[in-house]
């Protein structure tokens, strides 16, 4: 297995990430085990929110509506995150922290979505109300940055009726995602990683300085650029330790959502079932790694 062979090179580099590196490894283990069940799908009408708007949003959101959701984030989101799991540790492995960090800002944004769709699912839960997911679902399901040029013919072609602008903040994600991983931390760490993230993404100078080389003039500064990025060490504990809380996240909130069960009662009441405590404890234990002795709030 790939990714092991490249978390033993950073551990021996680093002892130091040896606890880090052997957690995700066995995370990834864990997650290679979660059964991607089939599930049903039904027809859904879906109407704009709004004259003249390109947002769109479920008509009624039914029982199903809310078991095929569920499964969809759950199932989508471990494809996304383990199959960037790889690459990112193997990047990381040869001192390539730019392409790392750029993969792990997608690892990351898909652990963000995850725990908003979780976050959300909670609070119309505990309110009864279905309908506050009316336009989340098709947000999440059918959102494209396609629809913007949805008015030019080559583009058009490739977007089908039912999808919408990509409307969801991911800033809004990543503080579900940091409310739900620091559950008793008031001052937020995630939107920081975020930023961090975001820096090797975007086209900021400060995401490429790995490149740069430079000699101090009593005037000024002599620069070059090489086509080898220089070896980062402590970006490259910050990535693992990044990861790790991405996968640890992430995976617990996409179990989470799979674990909910939906029962329609009549045309307009749903019975909403959360996660067992048996649930609970096995994603506590095995997902986020945390000891069943610490506080579940």
């Amino acid at each position: 297995m790939k990714i092991q062979e490249s978390l033993k090179d950073i551990a021996r580099k680093n002892p130091k990430l040896h606890e880090a590196a052997t957690c995700i490894l066995e995370l990834y283990a864990e997650v290679g085990h979660v059964p991607l069940d089939p599930f049903f799908e039904p027809i859904s009408a879906i109407v704009l929110k709004k004259e003249g708007t390109e947002l769109h949003e479920l008509f009624e959101v039914h029982a199903q509506d809310l078991t095929s959701w569920t499964r969809h984030i759950s199932s989508s989101t471990i494809c996304r995150m383990r199959s960037l799991e790889e690459p990112i540790v193997e990047n990381l492995a040869a001192g390539r922290t730019i392409a790392a960090m750029v993969l792990l800002r997608s690892h990351f944004e898909g652990a963000a979505m995850a725990a908003h769709c979780l976050t959300s699912l909670s609070d119309a839960a505990r309110k009864n109300r279905p309908e506050d997911l009316s336009d989340l679902i098709p947000k999440t399901l059918f959102g494209t940055s396609l629809k913007k040029h949805g008015d030019k013919e080559s583009v058009g072609k490739l977007l089908a009726i039912s999808e919408g602008n990509a409307f969801l903040r991911i800033c809004n994600a990543v503080k579900s995602l940091d409310s739900f991983y620091y559950q008793d931390v008031a001052e937020s760490e995630l939107e920081i990683v975020y930023s961090l993230l975001c820096d090797f993404s975007h086209p900021n100078h400060r995401g490429v300085l790995d490149f740069m080389h430079h000699v101090e003039r009593p005037d000024g500064w002599y620069i070059s650029y090489s086509m080898e990025e220089l070896p980062n060490p402590e970006m490259a504990v910050h990535a693992l330790e990044i990861l790790l809380v991405s996968m640890r996240s992430g995976y617990a909130a996409s179990e989470l959502l799979r674990s909910w069960r939906f029962q329609q009662k009549d045309n307009s009441t749903i019975d909403w079932h959360g996660p067992s405590e048996d649930d609970g404890a096995r994603i506590w234990q095995r997902f986020l790694q945390r000891p069943l002795d610490e506080s579940i709030s």
